[in-house]
């Protein structure tokens, strides 16, 4: 709705005239005409003072109408009213924020083809990526170091000779890296949380295994503090030992130090 319409509608609803509300408002009668006939934009002033004197926020309308366009437009009169306005602007565009909220989440949980990329101080980058996936139960997680004009300076292969899934690698202080994903080459049960480390060299320093049983994958590490990461993953659960219909994945947090210990 226009404005002016919009200011029109509530003088009229309220009893005023436009001499009443020109008087209560302070703002010249030419003025509010021109508003309600849409001939000028208002300022915030304007607003603020048609809106007191019609006891209503006009500040929280948006100035023109959007014809059914998605459009981000909201007046922010003062930052005392920007929490009141941000509500606001979300609750109007609430549905497109779930399409674009969707639309991350599903890229950031690709599955096999997800490559998660740290750029480097040197403009080098590193990649993890699950590859080789020539049969259901045979994939490779591979880590691979670009030089700044995209030439590979090395690939290392982690995990085993079964199904081994990509998560991401991160940039450690020491400027080595660590790696997290899942395996069935080895480990305690169907699928464990698998993370390495690797140096710069593409050394591999260590590789550790976390899980039980069932089905456990890492998804994300983050630094937390120094030299204190948190892995992101899932757990499986279900109601007997053994997988079966009664299962569902359980969100699993824990956090490991450079050496892989847990903390």
């Amino acid at each position: 709705m226009k404005i002016g319409k919009h200011v029109k509608e509530i003088r009229i609803s309220k009893g005023f005239t436009q001499t009443e509300l020109a008087e209560k408002s302070g703002i010249a009668v030419r003025t509010i005409q021109r508003i309600e006939n849409g001939e000028v934009t208002p300022s915030i002033y304007s607003l603020n003072a048609i809106g007191a004197a019609l006891d209503v926020k006009l500040n929280e309308v948006p100035i023109g109408g959007n014809d059914g366009k998605f459009e981000f437009k909201i007046v922010i009169s003062n930052f005392s009213n920007l929490f009141v306005d941000s509500k606001t602007l979300i609750k109007r565009n609430m549905k497109t924020l779930l399409v674009l909220i969707t639309v991350a989440v599903g890229f950031l949980s690709f599955k096999d083809l997800k490559s998660m990329f740290n750029t480097l101080t040197d403009n080098s980058t590193i990649s993890v990526a699950t590859v080789n996936c020539g049969a259901k139960n045979e994939c490779d997680i591979e880590l691979v170091k670009k030089d700044g004009k995209g030439n590979v300076l090395w690939k290392r292969i982690i995990g085993g000779t079964s199904y081994d899934k990509a998560g991401q690698v991160v940039r450690t202080n020491d400027g080595n890296y660590i790696v997290v994903g899942s395996t069935s080459s080895f480990g305690k049960g169907n699928y464990d949380v698998v993370v390495a480390k690797v140096s710069s060299n593409g050394e591999i320093l260590w590789q550790k295994t976390y899980g039980e049983f069932l089905n456990d994958y890492g998804l994300r590490i983050t630094l937390v503090e120094d030299n204190l990461y948190q892995i992101e993953a899932t757990k499986q659960i279900c109601a007997t030992f053994n997988v079966s219909n009664d299962c569902y994945d359980q969100e699993w947090l824990f956090r490991i130090d450079e050496s892989g210990l847990i903390k």
